[in-house]
């Protein structure tokens, strides 16, 4: 389930079930329930059993199936040999099994990327490293130390100081009080808006900086690794240089300004919550950031088992991502440097899934409509995979009834399934009802709309009727250690019970029209607006859809989509859109119009100018309040 490294995404549960199945799903005790077998490196799967297929998906030989790397390559491949040892058909337009593409991975530094102070060089990835959203391009100056690099009606670090011009030097995070909590945080809240590296960035901007330096307090504790870079599909977010360095290199930058060491300065601010901002005299620190972007060619991997009937030539579609994310590379660092992010449940556990259906169902004969089985790539980093499928569909999208989607379906609990999409077709509740009952499965309901940080999005904002199922978040999301051995398989037994029922009926109702009046109740950052770039902590929400392949755009936001019933779609603004103005200023990037969202306040009036078909538009929107 994507989670971009700077989208702050509420997710959305869901589960889903039919009425009328034809055809019984094969019993789950045809499963023993025995710990999986250690899969040897060197050879795939030959069962679609998930106590296989997961496992082997999810182990160290894979390395967290990030794309453009040779684990997914590797997944990608036996995917693809599953597919045809099942006897599943293949599509018009596909490479094989494959759909490639080209992706934008992460950046890399490029040679000249330097750091020095007083012309006395540092060394890269011990005592210095560009952050992901590090602006480009060489620097030098005079260094202040700026405290927290934050600015509120209350709390202003540059009052009294001159920084333009000058190297800002500042500490990551906010003031916290004696039990280390934040001092700005609402009560929902770790941190304020004002502790992301954005909003500290873009203050240091505002005041003329050429770059800002950042290191971790002495508060946060740890051994002070300086992380290696991880560039951001997305592009430069600062518009000046960010740097993290080691706190051996800021105490030796305040020692040599004649200032107290950082552990002090911390202690003085924190416990009067006084700025403690001062010029570093005669220290002068000068560097360049370099950055090499690179593509790959990725794949996602597509089959179908063809219907029998006058319906045949339309298609349920049924997904899964299969990617992950890697050991880190794409930016997304929640353990140790180089860890192995396995992604059992998220989500080895929705394609384990989908394996195990299609062999299900291909043993059971023909369906009304045919069944197109989708595993997507890139959909940690914003749905790329299944963004790719809706642009180029390998069939007609006119002939797509719907879409269920698996994503992390691994951890199933007291017998529930959790569901979302479900009020996109007026069919769907009395379906999935039924076919939870057929089962002996709990519901649970999270969204009734079709927006959501999974796959189904994609064919959502294409009106295509959508349901989702999902077991739910915990402690190992996004971790190393979301691990094969934590996996409950008979929930995943259960769940394609589930799902099966619900293709065989899907197969067979009247073609749904798309019900989108719940989309603007999702709570999640795609439709609302909230932190649409990790440091949006604002009340405010427009309600747009950004376009996540063109997040290293610079020309403005370019949106998908627009919530149903928010102040986006009230203002008329529309899939295509690429928005370049916000009142006065330029909108450049999505993390522009996050900061501006974050600064803004429901019920506030902003034009927005539009880029449409080669035109320029002008919008006014009434902002509204981000759900919670």
């Amino acid at each position: 389930m994507t989670l971009r490294s700077r989208l702050a995404v509420s997710i959305v549960t869901l589960l889903l079930l039919c009425a009328g199945c034809n055809s019984q799903p094969a019993a789950t005790a045809k499963h023993a329930d025995q710990a999986p077998a250690t899969q040897a490196s060197s050879e795939f799967p030959t069962t679609s059993n998930p106590r296989d297929t997961l496992p082997f998906l999810a182990s160290d030989a894979l390395a967290g199936r990030a794309p453009g790397t040779p684990g997914i390559e590797r997944a990608g491949d036996f995917l693809a040999t599953e597919f045809a040892r099942i006897g599943l058909q293949r599509l018009p337009g596909t490479d094989g099994y494959f759909q490639p593409f080209p992706m934008a991975l992460s950046t890399s530094l490029a040679p000249g990327t330097g750091l020095s102070i007083n012309d006395k060089p540092l060394q890269l990835s011990t005592d210095f490293s560009p952050l992901s959203l590090t602006g480009e391009g060489p620097f030098s100056g005079h260094v202040v130390f700026a405290g927290y690099s934050i600015v509120n009606p209350k709390f202003d670090e540059y009052a009294g100081i001159d920084a333009g011009g000058k190297v800002v030097l500042a500490m990551r995070q906010e003031p916290v009080d004696q039990n280390k909590k934040s001092r700005f945080a609402a009560p929902n809240q770790n941190w304020s808006d004002g502790a992301f590296f954005s909003a500290k960035a873009k203050a240091a901007a505002a005041h003329g900086a050429v770059a800002l330096l950042l290191v971790s307090p002495p508060s946060s504790g740890g051994d002070d690794q300086v992380l290696p870079f991880f560039g951001d599909t997305a592009g430069s977010g600062a518009k000046i240089p960010v740097i993290q360095i080691s706190r051996r290199v800021a105490d030796l930058l305040l020692e040599m300004g004649g200032a107290p060491d950082l552990k002090s300065l911390q202690a003085e601010i924190d416990s009067t919550l006084s700025p403690r901002s001062v010029e570093l005299k005669d220290v002068e620190v000068a560097g360049d950031v370099a950055v090499k972007r690179s593509t790959a060619s990725v794949r996602n991997v597509l089959a179908y088992l063809p219907g029998a009937g006058e319906h045949a030539d339309e298609f349920v579609v049924v997904g899964a991502h299969y990617d992950h994310l890697g050991t880190g590379q794409l930016g997304h660092m929640l353990g140790p440097v180089g860890s192995i992010y396995h992604g059992a449940d998220d989500n080895a556990s929705g394609t384990a899934a989908v394996l195990e259906l299609a062999e299900r169902m291909k043993a059971a004969g023909p369906l009304p409509r045919s069944v197109l089985f989708a595993l997507f790539t890139g959909e940690e980093e914003g749905l790329i995979g299944s963004d790719y499928f809706i642009k180029h569909p390998p069939v007609p999208l006119d002939k797509i009834v719907a879409m269920i989607n698996l994503d992390m379906v691994g951890r199933m609990k007291n017998d529930t399934v959790l569901m979302g999409g479900w009020g996109t077709a007026p069919i769907w509740e009395s379906m999935m009802k039924q076919a939870a009952a057929d089962v002996g499965v709990k519901t649970q309901s999270f969204e009734k709309g079709g927006l959501g940080p999974s796959d189904h999005m994609s064919f959502a904002l294409k009106k295509i009727p959508v349901l989702f199922l999902f077991t739910g978040l915990h402690k190992d999301y996004h971790r190393p250690t979301d691990t094969a051995d934590k996996i409950n398989y008979a929930g995943i037994d259960r769940a394609v019970d589930l799902t099966q029922r619900l293709v065989a009926a899907t197969a067979a109702m009247p073609r749904q029209q798309y019900d989108g009046s719940n989309d603007s109740k999702a709570t999640m950052a795609f439709a609302t607006g909230h932190g649409a770039a990790g440091v949006g902590g604002g009340q405010a929400a427009l309600g747009v859809v950004p376009d996540y392949s063109s997040m290293d755009a610079t020309d403005g936001v370019h949106i998908t989509g627009v919530g149903g019933g928010s102040p986006a779609e009230a203002a008329g603004l529309q899939p295509g859109d690429v928005l370049t103005r916000w009142n006065d200023k330029p909108l450049n990037n999505l993390q522009d119009l996050s900061d501006d969202l974050a600064q803004a306040n429901p019920g506030d009036a902003v034009q927005i100018t539009v880029l449409r078909d080669g035109k320029t538009v002008t919008v006014r929107a009434k902002l509204g309040t981000r759900k919670k």
